[in-house]
């Protein structure tokens, strides 16, 4: 029998149980190091305006005052409530398979409400 937990920090756990021994085994995982002043963890992505980039749903880890405290639902159910939403403008995909998205310079740009997600008046950025 084998169990695999993936953690989100993109180490991968593997646990053995064969004939009463249980083996574990720590895989490295190929996660970028941060590289701004603020972090954040994507929650949420999907195409952009007009198919155009990414619309990036995150909750920003280390500067709580960027986003905003939100329910957010998907299809009707509840996704999460989250602490520090914003959404990140992606408009040439450079954060398409991120887990984590860091930066220090952004664009402020008009608050959104109805999308995917029925979000109300969630900020929206622009990361430079």
């Amino acid at each position: 029998m084998m169990i695999r937990f993936v953690l989100s920090s993109g180490f991968a756990i593997a646990l053995r149980a064969a004939t009463g021994v249980v083996a574990t085994t720590l895989l490295a995982g190929c996660a970028e190091p941060c590289t701004g002043s603020i972090e954040t963890t994507v929650l949420y992505a999907k195409p952009g305006p007009k198919g155009l980039g990414r619309t990036v749903y995150v909750n920003v880890v280390n500067k709580p005052d960027l986003g905003i405290k939100q329910s957010l639902m998907y299809e009707g159910k509840e996704f999460g409530t989250f602490e520090h939403v914003v959404i990140i403008n992606d408009p040439t995909n450079r954060f398409a398979s991120n887990r984590t998205i860091c930066f220090s310079k952004f664009r402020a740009e008009a608050a959104v409400s109805g999308g995917d997600l029925t979000e109300v008046n969630l900020p929206v950025i622009t990361v430079e």
